[in-house]
């Protein structure tokens, strides 16, 4: 059976734009070559750290070219581009502050570019809210609207980076799910204050969001290996994470990651890995993608 593949976060869009790389195979952690020996297969490119416009154009460009790639904004979408037997690509905004924190940018970026999901914030605090590297503060009043902007318009609000306290600000008006796209479980990992704590990822199970495991080999820790991954996965799954938890790899955003997963082209190592470890194939494919792509159809 061929092994799915949905991962929620990669940064290789900065990458490949720095480096003059194209997407469809380069020396990055992702591209379109390797995603497409996963089936069904999709992958959401972040926008992150400026040179927005140039960034879009990029991977706009990069999907027309090649016949195996499907640019897609919406649920129905991806599961058409991989009935095709295309890979989805998908587009994500790791920043608010490239959308100037502006609601009405938010809305362009949606109906013009075709974005899925938005972080509130990245490592610094910005007009919308605190982030789990900065201040710590919580949801502010643009931030409030911002949010509501973003469940209006059919965007995921992924709160990886944000505060704790802007966390539960954001929950606390949330009418649609949230998801944490890369971050992973602070009760095995407490020293990075971007992993969650049980009680938040408890949260995004109950409004029917959730998280998708980090490969960032400090966020996951302890062993640093694909032994670890599972066990991020797992403790998840004891919190009723049966269908809230996700990939979210950051490929191509960390310095170091867990040994034996170099790129896209080991994601069946976790995957095989998961299913030794006792786990039916029905949840390690809901994992790998199911999970995600049911997330997504509710946020739009």
């Amino acid at each position: 059976m061929a092994i799915p593949y949905f991962d929620a976060h990669c940064d290789t869009l900065t990458v490949a734009a720095g480096r003059g790389w194209a997407l469809g195979s380069n020396a990055a952690q992702a591209d379109f070559d390797r995603l497409s020996k996963y089936s069904p297969s999709a992958q959401v490119f972040a926008i992150w750290g400026g040179d927005y416009e140039k960034k879009l154009a990029l991977l706009r460009r990069e999907a027309a070219r090649d016949k195996r790639v499907a640019l897609c904004r919406t649920a129905g979408e991806i599961m058409a581009a991989n009935a095709a037997g295309k890979v989805a690509v998908l587009l994500s905004v790791e920043g608010a502050e490239l959308l100037d924190c502006s609601p009405e940018r938010l809305r362009s970026a949606r109906h013009s570019d075709g974005i899925v999901m938005v972080n509130l914030c990245w490592n610094s605090d910005n007009a919308l809210c605190g982030a789990a590297l900065g201040g710590g503060g919580g949801l502010t009043d643009n931030g409030r609207e911002f949010v509501r902007a973003a469940q209006g318009c059919g965007v995921a609000v992924d709160l990886s980076h944000a505060s704790e306290r802007a966390f539960w600000d954001v929950l606390e008006i949330a009418e649609k799910p949230v998801i944490a796209s890369h971050s992973n479980a602070a009760a095995l990992s407490s020293e990075f204050p971007r992993n969650l704590t049980d009680g938040q990822f408890a949260a995004l199970v109950k409004c029917g969001g959730g998280a998708g495991l980090n490969l960032c080999a400090d966020f996951v820790g302890l062993g640093r290996d694909i032994g670890a991954c599972c066990a991020h996965l797992e403790h998840f799954l004891a919190l009723g994470g049966e269908k809230s938890v996700f990939l979210g790899s950051d490929f191509d955003g960390i310095a170091a990651v867990p040994r034996g997963l170099y790129g896209v082209q080991d994601m069946w190592r976790l995957y095989e890995a998961l299913l030794a470890r006792g786990h039916s194939e029905e949840l390690v494919r809901d994992i790998f993608y199911g999970n995600l792509l049911r997330i997504l159809g509710r946020t739009e």
